[in-house]
């Protein structure tokens, strides 16, 4: 009987912690806001589906999806007369490197 306990008690165990575990997933790095340096732009991924792209005078919000690996899909209109845009992206620290048909943009993380 000891032994049923003890093996049920560590079987419990385990599956606690896994459970802690699961629930503690890693942050989206590629939500926050985020700006190129030289051009002042910032893009800002939402958690909720949506990067907000803005400058000094304008701003425009658009859907967007995560696709493994490492690319996000951009919908650029919801009829299709615009082409979605496909864009590479890796974080790197404090930087965003999204690249678009094989040009790189850094952008750096604002918070």
């Amino acid at each position: 009987m000891t032994v049923i306990k003890s093996t049920l008690t560590r079987t419990l165990l385990v599956l606690f912690c896994f459970v802690i575990l699961t629930a503690c997933s890693e942050d989206d790095p590629l939500i926050g806001i985020w700006q190129e340096p030289d051009s002042g732009i910032t893009m800002q991924f939402k958690d909720d589906g949506n990067v907000v792209m803005s400058n000094e005078k304008t701003s425009i919000t658009l859907p967007f999806t995560t696709q493994e690996p490492n690319t996000i899909l951009v919908k650029a209109s919801t009829d299709g007369t615009i082409p979605d845009q496909t864009i590479v992206y890796r974080v790197e620290e404090n930087k965003l490197i999204l690249t678009v048909d094989g040009v790189d943009s850094v952008f750096s993380l604002v918070k």
